[in-house]
Order: C-alpha cells, then structure tokens, then sequence
C-alpha cells in the first residue's frame, strides 16, 4: 500500500513538471510569434508604432493553434473508442476475464492508446487493486468518454452480469451515435469560423498594403491613428474569442470523478 502511495505521488509530481513545461514552452512560443509579428510589420511598413498592435495580435496566432492541436488529438483519441470497445467485447467472448482483456489492450488495441493499458497493466502487476487501476486509467485519459466506459466496466466487475458483453456494445453504439453527430454540427460550424477568422485579419493585411503610402503611414503614425490601431487590435482579439467561444461545441462531461 506505501508503495502504491509512493507511485501515485511519484506520478503526480512527473505530471506537474510536465505541466510547468509545457506552461513554458508556450509562453516563450508566444513571445516568440509576437516579436516576429512586430518585427515583419515594422520591416514592410518602416513605423514601429504600426508594427506593435500586429506584435499583439501575433500572440494569439500559436495560442489558436494549439488550441485547434489539442482539439485534433481529442477528437482523435475518443474516435478510438469504439474500437477499443470492440477489442474489449471480442476478449470477453473469448472467454477472458475483464483484467486480461484490458491487458491485452497493450498489445492489440489502437497504436496511440497501447501506452496507456500498458501502464494499467503494470498497476495491476504491481498489486494495485482493479478499481483503483481504472481510476488512474480513467485519471491518464482526462476524457468524458472514458470515465463512461470505466464506469461500466467498474459496474461489470462488481455486478458480475453475464451481460457485460451486450450493455458494451450498446455503450458503442452509443458513442458511435454521439460522434458522428456531433462531428456532423462541427463540420457546419466550421465554414462559420473560418469565414469569421478571415474576417478578423482582412482589415490588417489591407493596413500592410495601405501602408506603403506616405500619407496613410502619416495618419496611422498620428497620436490618433495610433489609438485607432491599439482599440481596432484589441476588439479583433475580443472578436475572435468571443466567435470561438459562441462557435465552440460542449465538450462531453466529466461527470463520473
């Protein structure tokens, strides 16, 4: 038991390091976007008072791309569960019990979640009792799907329903119905987005272009134009937020933690 302690705390605290890495690299990856920002503007426009709104509005370019990253490999990782349920299905019908099924996951499920039951079956080769296995397995994925899944198999092992087989496939066909519905609404949504981000950055790139007359550098120079230029960076910002946000579909629950 002071092992499993020692583990989970061990765990944690490689999880928190990670997370203060990462932290990091994205601070410096923003700093990073907004000097080139400022310095491309300067460069084609020749005035540093128009180069520093583009420098802000730079910032948020990788923050929106890692955003649309972290998005992508979550969209990915819960279209894998349907096949995992499936593996799952196919071992208990083979007549393996739930821990080797869960197991064998390791070695025959999806290539990008085999780390994952690997490390569940660790834990269980390590004494950690099955339920407080699924509780970091379920704790590794940080994914609503998955605290669903978990929770039946917590269910099945407990109840030891001879129906195990049936209620997941039903769980599958669930989540197969759910995915592609909500896959359907985010492919109309998109066209949106897009449109709403093209929207946002139109205006600046025609001030790149309209900067190379003296007399619109002169305006945008003034102490007029300037303000124009900070209140018109900062309302893009605002914009574009406030689109995503209105724009962004409700991620799946947590609800089982």
């Amino acid at each position: 038991m002071r092992d499993q302690s020692v583990s989970r705390n061990q765990n944690d605290e490689k999880i928190r390091r990670r997370s203060n890495l990462t932290r990091s690299r994205k601070i410096l990856i923003c700093a990073s976007s907004s000097l080139t920002g400022f310095f491309v503007a300067t460069l084609i426009t020749t005035s540093p008072l128009i180069g520093l709104p583009f420098g802000a509005i730079s910032t948020t370019i990788p923050v929106v791309l890692l955003k649309r990253k972290s998005e992508s490999d979550c969209k990915a990782l819960q279209s894998l569960w349907p096949e995992i349920l499936d593996h799952i299905i196919s071992g208990l019908q083979s007549g393996l019990s739930l821990a080797e099924t869960l197991v064998g996951l390791g070695i025959r499920g999806p290539i990008k979640t085999r780390s994952t039951f690997i490390l569940f079956s660790e834990n269980l080769r390590s004494g950690m009792d099955f339920g407080r296995a699924l509780e970091e397995l379920k704790a590794h994925f940080d994914d609503g799907i998955a605290d669903q899944v978990c929770e039946v198999l917590d269910f099945a092992r407990l109840a030891g329903s001879r129906d195990t087989s049936l209620t997941l496939r039903t769980l599958s066909n669930f989540i197969r119905s759910d995915l592609a519905l909500r896959a359907e609404i985010q492919a109309k949504h998109s066209w949106v987005k897009n449109s709403a981000a093209l929207a946002a950055i139109a205006p600046w790139i025609l001030l790149l272009l309209l900067a190379s007359q003296p007399s619109t550098l002169r305006a945008y120079t003034s102490g007029a134009g300037f303000g124009i230029l900070i209140a018109g960076a900062v309302l893009t910002v605002v914009a574009y937020i406030w689109m995503e946000k209105v724009g962004k579909l409700k991620e799946i629950p947590r609800i089982f933690i």
